[in-house]
């Protein structure tokens, strides 16, 4: 194998392998190092259950990166040329109260609306107005998602200039509680919006998670929710193939020690066994910012002590999969075909206080999951006949006040509390159904966010957005002024890719922008890489 390279990736979460794509397709000698033995980060899919069942132990749903152009226009040809599939199932996003009623958020606004209008015909029709409006802003949610962002001031500047402009920056300084107990009236209404916009990990209490259900409702509908047919990991794998199309070389079980900076120039890395890989023109690295210490020498103190404080999620998530007989059948029959169902208490106090206590510290004592149930449209997944089921509820980032913890504790985690948690769900998910008992349950698994900041270093604490969605981590804000750009001042040739980069975690694709940086940098014809 060599030691020099043009450019070397540290870390192979999707977002930096998105780069390490776009780099190699421009031309540029590539190695991607990775310390796990399957690339992919949180894009992953693993047989954690029993042989033959392939789960999602990380992002599951896709719809951000579906509007990427490396998606939307096949750019790295993953779809044309390396065996990229997706399931588009004929439901997407439902919220099943525990009273056995339903509502759903689909791709058509007709249907979505049809389903708010058995609550209230008003909120069905405040709905559509305002997803009407949010349509037209739609362009600018998208648009900026995949390229460097903005300075936040010039961006705030520039949406103050118009009335819908105007609008965004309001809902920027309320929360997402607040805009949508204005907008609508019957309390199931405002949970179903509520419980989506808390997917992004900060309480919708917050000051500035307004901003999130305009981005929200414009992307869900113009846009399908899909899933990875074969696994998430499908997605990792067909980047990898596309790097090594392009002459890339991807090193799994390769733990990386440091940065090497000379000068203030980064010229390579430095391996756990010692080895050094010299970089000719970049390091792209998944560090996050409170690591950024600690594997690069030499950086500007203020920088780096204004990094570590970059806020984490509201909460994180305990993830748990099961390996079934039979798919799950709900008692409310409409909702067995959809992608992804979120089951909520019938009440507004049942949902708050959940979300309060994984915020403070604490197990949820309400039940609060989302699920998804891929083998009803995706068989390969799953031995013939068999299913599987991914359920996950939120939990805090830190648990406190457990009383005695046996086994291993990691921030309040233990793989008993861990364990016991996870059977807690499946009792309480098995009274929305008809079959969900011991019988049905081959195997199961279940990852806290004590597991999931093990595997990997950009979930510190288990934060699977790498760092909170925050209006003052948004944008040129993220994860900090200095650091938004993805260029590391002090180290020249040294960018970052990751969830704590714009445009933010889930599954986005994201690392398109920092190669778009990379290449404008030295001075290459990006549009010979990407459509701009």
């Amino acid at each position: 194998m060599s030691t020099t390279y043009d450019a070397l990736i540290v870390g192979a979460g999707h977002n930096s392998l998105t780069t390490a794509a776009y780099l190699a397709k421009s031309g540029m000698k590539v190695c991607v190092l990775e310390k796990n033995d399957i690339i992919g980060g949180g894009a992953v899919s693993r047989e954690v259950t029993a042989p033959g069942f392939l789960h999602d132990t990380h992002a599951t749903g896709m719809i951000l990166i579906m509007a990427n152009p490396m998606i939307k226009n096949d750019e790295l040809e993953l779809q044309s040329k390396f065996g990229l599939e997706f399931d588009s199932p004929e439901g997407t996003y439902v919220s099943l109260y525990d009273d056995e009623t339903w509502m759903g958020t689909f791709v058509s606004l007709d249907k979505t609306c049809e389903t708010i209008a058995k609550f209230s015909q008003k909120d069905a029709e405040t709905y559509r107005a305002f997803v009407n409006r949010t349509i037209q802003m739609g362009p600018l949610f998208t648009a900026g998602l995949f390229k460097p962002p903005l300075p936040f001031g010039p961006f705030m500047a520039m949406l103050d200039q118009s009335p819908m402009g105007q609008e965004v920056v309001g809902s920027m300084l309320k929360s997402a509680t607040q805009m949508i107990t204005e907008m609508f009236e019957h309390e199931k209404v405002r949970m179903h919006f509520i419980k989506w916009v808390a997917e992004g990990m900060v309480h919708p209490d917050e000051r500035g998670t307004g901003i999130y259900l305009y981005a929200l409702t414009a992307i869900a509908h113009t846009q399908e929710e899909t899933s990875v047919r074969g696994g998430t990991q499908a997605l990792s794998d067909a980047l990898g193939r596309c790097i090594e199309h392009h002459g890339g070389e991807i090193r799994t079980d390769t733990w990386v020690k440091r940065v090497i900076t000379s000068g203030g120039k980064t010229t390579g890395v430095e391996l756990a066994d010692g080895a050094v890989l010299e970089a000719r023109k970049c390091v792209v690295a998944n560090i996050h910012p409170h690591l950024l210490g600690d594997y690069v020498d030499g950086l500007d103190e203020d920088m780096v002590a204004e990094a570590r404080r970059c806020e984490l999620s509201s909460f994180g998530a305990i993830n748990t999969h099961w390996a079934l007989h039979e798919a799950p059948s709900y008692k409310c029959p409409e909702v067995n075909k959809s992608l992804l169902v979120e089951c909520v208490p019938s009440n507004m106090a049942g949902l708050k206080a959940g979300l309060d206590d994984c915020r403070g510290g604490k197990l949820a004592s309400n039940f609060n999951a989302v699920i998804a149930h891929h083998t009803n449209h995706d068989p390969s997944r799953a031995p013939v006949g068999k299913h599987t089921l991914y359920l996950y509820c939120f939990a805090p980032l830190e648990l406190r006040n457990t009383g005695p913890l046996g086994g291993r504790n990691v921030n309040g985690w233990s793989s008993e509390i861990r364990d016991e948690y996870k059977e807690w769900m499946m009792q309480e998910y098995s009274k929305y159904c008809t079959n969900m008992n011991s019988d049905n349950i081959i195997a199961s698994a279940a990852e806290s966010p004590a597991d999931m900041a093990e595997w990997s270093p950009s979930f510190q604490k288990g934060d699977i957005f790498g760092i909170g969605n925050w209006i003052h981590q948004y944008l040129g804000r993220r994860p900090t002024p200095r650091l938004a750009q993805y260029a590391v001042p002090g180290a020249d040739g040294l960018y970052l890719a990751g969830p704590f980069m714009h445009p933010g975690g889930a599954i986005t694709g994201g690392g398109r922008a920092t190669a778009m940086k990379i290449l404008d940098d030295a001075g290459a014809d990006i549009s010979k890489t990407m459509m701009i």
